[in-house]
């Protein structure tokens, strides 16, 4: 998984070189480049893959398991929060910094928000562009993270809740208009526990993903609106699909498997979460003041990120550190549990086969 969120931020990485130092109208290239925003899809159907696997693992070995939800958010809070608050901290220190020497601040990537809209963006409340681009996709993912236990807990019942959960999604996205990134986005996230439960079953149909993978690129690229080159809403369910194949397919031993295993590959991808902070910043300000070189562009971005996660995300992350950070929370979300009178853990556990019942 780790060498997959390589492919997937090096994908919005150049695509944002791209777009800070080509023309729109620069042919194959710029379009060809510009296709690495649905590395976001693939983030998406890996966040899913990630955070299901060790439940549906358990679940495949005792039919039961519990779920340890206090815990669950309290480990989400340190993964995602501290780092993500520097990030925010920096740029806008940068941000403001620069405004006040009489510089220019390359709107719209980065934007000097009010307070409401700071404090909103800081608590993933935010509905929009406040500060960074990259940015939007973590109250995504936040909100997500509220529903997961439940989802998992109806997968695990019967799947095709899931499933209707996901078309439900598309049809409150497509048929009624409601244009919020969360319904547009939500198949690739439940894509991503389908993908897990495969895998864990080691179900025979992760032997053509990888073909079907290569059939769908085409497809995908046939079916985006001619010219359409608004990514922002990943909104394309037709994506969604070829992020899962892709996952699927390199869970199978193989070329794909060996390449996405490959040391140096991982590597980028265990820093992937820094370099997708802070490479967009970075990108945004080498367009802005004349850089032209599409490959530096997007090589500052990368090392950016990878600077960032050696002295701040890795901190977080480390063992020791990250239960130490998680302990006060934990306390803290159980004691809310219990005054609200809710269950601080569920019961997860796949029904009998109905001969049994």
């Amino acid at each position: 998984m780790d060498g997959l969120r390589a492919v997937a931020v090096l994908g919005v990485v150049l695509c944002h070189a791209a777009k800070y130092t080509m023309d729109f109208h620069q042919g194959w290239t710029y379009h060809a480049l510009a296709e690495g925003a649905h590395g976001v899809d693939l983030f998406f159907v890996i966040s899913g893959f990630c955070l299901a696997y060790p439940v549906l693992r358990r679940v495949a070995d005792a039919r039961a398991t519990s779920f340890d939800v206090v815990q669950f958010f309290s480990r989400r809070i340190v993964r995602i929060v501290p780092t993500y608050w520097i990030a925010f901290g920096v740029v806008l220190a940068a941000a403001l910094l620069v405004r006040r020497l009489g510089g220019d601040v390359p709107w719209p990537t980065i934007r000097i928000p009010s307070a409401a809209a700071g404090v909103g963006q800081l608590f993933f409340v935010h509905g929009g562009f406040d500060l960074v681009g990259s940015f939007w996709t973590l109250a995504v993912e936040v909100r997500w993270y509220l529903a997961f236990p439940l989802l998992l807990w109806l997968y695990i019942r019967s799947p095709l809740g899931v499933y209707a959960a996901g078309f439900a999604s598309l049809a409150v996205y497509w048929l009624a208009g409601v244009h919020v990134w969360d319904f547009a986005t939500l198949p690739g996230f439940l894509l991503g526990i389908v993908a897990a439960d495969l895998t864990i079953r080691e179900h025979a149909v992760r032997r053509y993903a990888l073909p079907l993978f290569a059939l769908s690129v085409p497809v995908s690229l046939w079916l985006e609106p001619h010219g359409h080159l608004d990514y922002a809403l990943q909104n394309q369910l037709w994506w969604q699909v070829s992020a899962f194949l892709l996952v699927l397919g390199a869970t199978v031993a193989g070329p794909v498997r060996a390449l996405v295993s490959n040391a140096a590959v991982a590597f980028i991808g265990t820093a992937a979460y820094s370099i997708y902070l802070f490479s967009d910043p970075i990108e945004a300000w080498y367009g802005h003041y004349g850089g032209a070189s599409t490959i530096a562009c997007a090589a500052a971005g990368v090392l950016i990120g990878v600077l960032a996660w050696l002295l701040v995300e890795r901190y977080f992350t480390a063992p020791a550190n990250r239960d130490r950070l998680v302990a006060p929370l934990r306390r803290a979300g159980e004691a809310v549990a219990r005054w609200l009178r809710l269950p601080a853990a569920l019961r997860m556990r796949r029904p009998l086969p109905a001969s049994v019942t």
